[in-house]
């Protein structure tokens, strides 16, 4: 190899080239079994994990989404990142896969050839990891999925110069997760030649030797994998020969062992009937949400059997264990079950079977009416059908079972989707109030996620803070305490204060309870807030603050902050409202309302243009602000908010170019 040819080697890419397309998609077999598995499901299946993390893209993906959520520096595994996202953003991601696969024409045989590599990659880096004693395998097990994670043109005239196109292109990707690892290097060094990696990272020479080893068959990849790792021929050769089977099972158990021509027939057709199993399933979980009857899920089922299939008398068999038996009982309103019952033991009727079975099962009454149970053939006569359905019901333990009758065109029709019979099963052993306890749950997570991002928050806050606050300190030293400066130095002490407690509430963990009371000059602290406000905005604008207060006001016991934050909320809305050069007034009076309570007003008021009927009538509310970018709109919906807690009533009258806002606090 040249001097020159080397120089090219180490020049490096920083940025994702223009010309090359988004990832390849998922694989079709992968999809249609998820959309199975999270049909109807509240919370994240167990088996989801597995599915997403034999996927090169939905591991992408997965991964992608989490980056930004998990606080920890460590590349997490494809099962930590979908725990941490909503389950609801994995369903809409699996339904847009799906929707996209059935647009697609690709031919299943190339489709497959690159998924083998992935999996024959992803199998043998980790292998090759723990013989290596690499501290974190997964990250090479993951390496070797995505190594072929990208789209290929049809024709291409320098494959070098595309693989390291493409090679960079994709650890762009993943080095935006800004996780320590070198899992971006690996990606991006794995065409390079032989020499280029000897002296890398250990990842890097581990996906190099993977990649060759998945992507080439022969004795020379084997040797050249095994100089470079420092293992002998024979150990390579066998973790490769091993990493192969494992790769072959996992595609023979994703696509049942067809072959290429057979999955290009069927799997459109599996992915349209999954992607209507799962609209169904989802749809009846909502509407259990909206169910009142306390088995909602039965409820729901039921009606869906009905309503969806055409199969009438819908019973629920409920086991009662002390007596080993299934008994019948009411289901929908208005519809009285008949008294019937049947042992588990021993017994060949439909609903004892599918509850030893824990499947669900299927008879049709013959024209003698000998070939089944005389129990089926009762049900089945009394709905005036043809056959029943057994569905057991419940998830981790079978509680019952849901029978319902058809005739032999339906049940023949519904007994071709097994697997969706059985989710109707598992919601229809769901409560209403387990659906909200689920969503509770929810609740319960995002909160403690939330609580701890804010704990992060407030602490990387308060350090810029403290060392403001010290060169405060310094500043007022220095200064010698010249009486204004002083004044205004003590202000920005508090303001700095203050945004360390609100900061410090978002934790829950705040040193004063909410709502502490201290003795607060409220004619002191107007002021202070026409000093705050005259650095800024009264400046830009040349707005005059006239004071009119009331001398000789008793001190207000009152939460401080609070009262502040209002307060200079109204006087900033003020000036805001004001024209150029105009005014604004503050005012406090004591007064004795008709209750003979005493009460301390404050107004807050601006000429200008009248606030319109419309505007006055939500002013309180939170809106989209005309002020512009910037501005949220919720300032005055904040003031009510705080005037509720403090205990005050906060009004506005807007006439003669003239708008007030009152502001009346008790005064004990």
């Amino acid at each position: 190899m040249t001097d020159h040819h080397r120089s090219d080697v180490f020049q490096t890419e920083d940025a994702e080239p223009a010309s090359l397309g988004h990832p390849a998609p998922a694989q079709p077999a992968v999809v249609i079994r998820l959309l199975d598995a999270l049909a109807g499901e509240h919370r994240l299946p167990a088996e989801a994990a597995d599915l997403v993390s034999v996927d090169p893209a939905l591991s992408l993906w997965a991964l992608s989404a989490a980056s930004s959520l998990l606080p920890a520096r460590q590349l997490p595994s494809v099962a930590d990142a979908l725990g941490s996202l909503n389950l609801t953003c994995l369903k809409a991601r699996v339904v847009q896969e799906a929707l996209a696969q059935l647009g697609k024409r690709q031919h299943p045989s190339e489709r497959m050839q690159t998924w083998r590599q992935a999996l024959h990659g992803a199998y043998l880096g980790e292998a090759l990891a723990r013989e290596l004693s690499y501290p974190h395998p997964h990250e090479a097990r993951l390496a070797g999925l995505l190594h072929n994670l990208h789209a290929l043109p049809a024709v291409v005239w320098d494959v070098e110069s595309l693989f390291r196109e493409s090679d960079a292109a994709l650890a762009t990707r993943v080095q935006a997760w800004r996780y320590a690892t070198l899992l971006p290097d690996a990606l991006r060094y794995q065409h390079w030649p032989l020499d280029a990696v000897r002296d890398a990272s250990t990842l890097v020479q581990i996906l190099w030797a993977a990649r060759k080893l998945a992507d080439e068959d022969g004795p020379a990849p084997e040797q050249n994998a095994a100089d470079l790792l420092g293992l002998a021929q024979d150990i390579v050769a066998s973790l490769c020969n091993q990493a192969r089977l494992q790769a072959d099972a996992t595609l023979a158990e994703h696509t049942s062992g067809a072959k290429a021509i057979y999955v290009m027939q069927e799997q459109p057709v599996q992915l349209r009937q999954s992607l209507i199993r799962f609209a169904s399933l989802e749809q009846l979980m909502v509407g259990m949400l909206g169910c009142p009857e306390e088995d909602a899920g039965l409820v729901v089922v039921s009606r869906h059997l009905r309503e969806a299939h055409g199969l009438e008398q819908p019973l629920y068999f409920q086991h009662e264990p002390a007596l080993g038996r299934l008994a019948s009982r009411y289901i929908l309103p208005g519809e009285p079950p008949p008294a019937l019952s049947v042992r588990v033991e021993g017994s060949e009727a439909a609903a004892a079977l599918a509850y030893q079975w824990r499947r669900p099962v299927m008879v049709t009454v013959g024209d003698g009416g000998d070939s089944v149970s005389l129990l089926d053939a009762q049900i089945a006569r009394l709905a005036g059908r043809e056959g029943v359905l057994a569905i057991p019901v419940g998830d981790a333990v079978t509680r019952g079972v849901l029978v319902a009758c058809g005739y032999r065109a339906q049940l023949a029709a519904l007994g071709e989707d097994m697997t969706y019979l059985a989710k109707l099963g598992v919601l229809a052993g769901r409560a209403r109030p387990q659906c909200a306890a689920a969503e509770r749950e929810t609740r319960s997570e995002w909160k403690t996620w939330w609580q701890t991002r804010a704990r992060q928050l407030a602490h990387e806050i308060n350090n810029p803070l403290g060392i403001i606050k010290n060169y405060l300190a310094l500043l007022r030293v220095k200064l010698g305490g010249e009486g204004s400066i002083s004044d205004e130095l003590r202000i920005i002490h508090e303001e700095l204060d203050r945004i360390a407690r609100i900061v410090q509430g978002l934790t829950l963990e705040a040193a004063e309870p909410a709502g502490a009371l201290v003795e607060v000059d409220v004619n002191a602290l107007l002021a202070d807030l026409v000093t705050v406000a005259a650095a800024g905005l009264m400046l830009q604008k040349r707005v005059q603050v006239d004071q009119h207060l009331e001398e000789g006001l008793p001190r207000l016991r009152s939460d401080r902050d609070k009262l502040k934050q209002l307060l200079l909320n109204l006087l900033l809305n003020a000036i805001e409202a004001s024209a150029e050069g105009g005014r604004v007034g503050l005012e406090t009076h004591r007064l004795i309302n008709h209750k003979l309570e005493r009460q301390l007003e404050i107004l807050v008021s601006n000429s200008g243009a009248n606030i319109a009927a419309e505007v006055l009538a939500r002013l309180f509310e939170p809106v989209e602000s005309a002020k512009g970018e910037g501005h949220l709109g919720i300032g005055l919906s904040i003031v009510r908010a705080l005037a509720a807690e403090l205990g005050a009533t906060v009004a506005c009258r807007s006439h003669h170019g003239q708008t007030t806002f009152q502001v009346l606090l008790p005064m004990e």
